[in-house]
């Protein structure tokens, strides 16, 4: 009975670490494809979001000389306290203040790290990092576009609140007992692990590791780098596609911020006069 556990103890470890190269071996290519893809298209999102960004900046200020023209001196006593009708949130205009530049995202270590040293990467950096990895710009498909924006959605969210530890998670990157941020999933289940026998902890990381396996698998981003592979062999560039779709989004929201802007400079004219 004894020679029967350590045969199926061996089985696990066996099974855990060619788990951990599978997993290794996938982070590696979706890092090196971000990378391509950053290199290729990421100062086209760059503008596009500002863009996004500004023309949001754009709208919100018609809509107070809109306000200031109906109201007047009574603007604060009819809107005070008063929740205001918004435009739906659109995911793609909402980058952090004070971008970091592109150069610095991949300096993140990414996967499962467990080390007690590791070291905590920058909030700024990482919701870059994650923003490149679920851009909906980057969705070929409806499916993958909502599921783009419902993953920006709690990414927006979490960094918003400045909540890392979620973003480190989203990020697969493990939180280390003793950094001074605040109590998480990850955390709790790393003091769990001491009261389980070896055997368990190794059943617990092989579930670990396959459950990130599935959820990287499971990427928009890795879709997509399949996607590119498939129009190589079809003699396509599937980048280059992407990035002229990218440049006509660009221009088309430049005239949409001209538009505002001169739209803007009306309204204000015979105030000036």
């Amino acid at each position: 009975m004894r020679q029967g556990l350590q045969d199926h103890h061996h089985r696990a470890r066996q099974e855990l670490q060619e788990s951990q190269a599978e997993l290794e071996e996938l982070e590696k290519q979706i890092r090196s494809f971000e990378a391509v893809v950053d290199a290729r298209l990421g100062d086209l999102l760059d503008r596009l979001i500002d863009l996004n960004a500004e023309t949001t900046r754009l709208n919100e200020k018609i809509k107070v000389i809109r306000e200031q023209r109906l109201f007047g001196a009574d603007l604060m006593s009819y809107t005070d306290g008063a929740p205001r009708p918004a435009q739906p949130p659109n995911l793609k205009d909402l980058p952090p203040r004070g971008l970091v530049e592109r150069n610095s995202i991949h300096s993140i270590p990414d996967g499962a790290i467990t080390s007690p040293e590791m070291h905590i990467p920058d909030i700024k950096v990482l919701y870059r990092k994650l923003a490149r990895r679920y851009h909906p710009d980057l969705a070929r498909n409806d499916a993958d576009r909502l599921q783009a924006n419902s993953q920006m959605a709690e990414i927006n969210q979490a960094y918003e609140a400045g909540d890392l530890p979620t973003l480190m998670s989203l990020a697969g990157i493990a939180i280390p007992y003793g950094v001074d941020i605040s109590q998480s999933p990850l955390m709790a289940s790393e003091f769990k692990k001491k009261s389980l026998t070896e055997a368990e902890q190794i059943e617990l990381k092989l579930k670990a590791v396959r459950q990130q396996i599935t959820r990287l698998s499971d990427l928009p981003i890795v879709r997509l780098s399949l996607e590119v592979k498939l129009a190589r062999h079809q003699g396509r560039d599937l980048l280059h596609e992407m990035a002229a779709e990218l440049r006509f989004k660009v221009a088309r929201k430049i005239a949409e911020r001209d538009y505002l802007q001169s739209q803007i400079f009306v309204s204000r004219k015979p105030n000036e006069a």
